[in-house]
């Protein structure tokens, strides 16, 4: 019997930089569809809310004034960083995106909006978009739940545990390895 020697951390990202379509059972992709769509129900519930107008002007101000992803609240197209910048401010701001309670966490605000960013500016099928959305719910997380409800005392874990997640699904995009 041979035991897996590799930090967490590694094989986290050997995870998310391998996730194929069809290693996905069936009901999770159907969860993964249900979720987008939460979440963009969460985008356009937040979408007038004065924080998200005035992070929006700050992108149009900042940001290029054309690009290949859009900001969902008013269809304007811009880089992907400003694009998920905005969407993922209007899926949290009401506070009625998704949220898993082991590990205090609501991941769609942070996975979804960059993963569609990257999705677009790539020119990325629906199916890579729900591939890279699993990784990026499976890293943030089982790292969430390894810092536990004592990290929500002081740091909020959307931030912390969802810089992580956001990674693992945009560079589930980009096609980078688990290095």
């Amino acid at each position: 019997m041979t035991t897996d020697t590799s930090p967490p951390s590694a094989t986290l990202a050997a995870f998310a930089a391998n996730l194929r379509f069809e290693d996905i059972p069936a009901p999770v992709l159907r969860r993964a569809e249900d979720l987008l769509l939460d979440c963009l129900a969460s985008i356009l519930a937040g979408a007038s809310a004065r924080p998200v107008l005035a992070i929006d002007r700050y992108a149009a101000a900042m940001g290029p004034a054309d690009g290949p992803s859009e900001i969902l609240i008013n269809r304007r197209r811009t880089s992907p960083v400003f694009a998920a910048m905005v969407n993922a401010a209007a899926a949290h701001v009401v506070e009625q995106d998704d949220v898993h309670n082991g590990s205090v966490f609501h991941p769609a605000a942070v996975v979804f909006p960059p993963a569609l960013a990257v999705a677009q500016a790539l020119g990325r099928s629906g199916r890579d978009l729900l591939v890279a959305a699993v990784a990026g719910y499976e890293v943030g997380i089982r790292v969430g739940e390894f810092l536990g409800r004592s990290h929500y005392k002081i740091f909020h874990t959307t931030g912390t545990a969802g810089t992580l997640a956001a990674a693992a699904a945009t560079g589930r995009l980009l096609g980078l390895s688990p290095a």
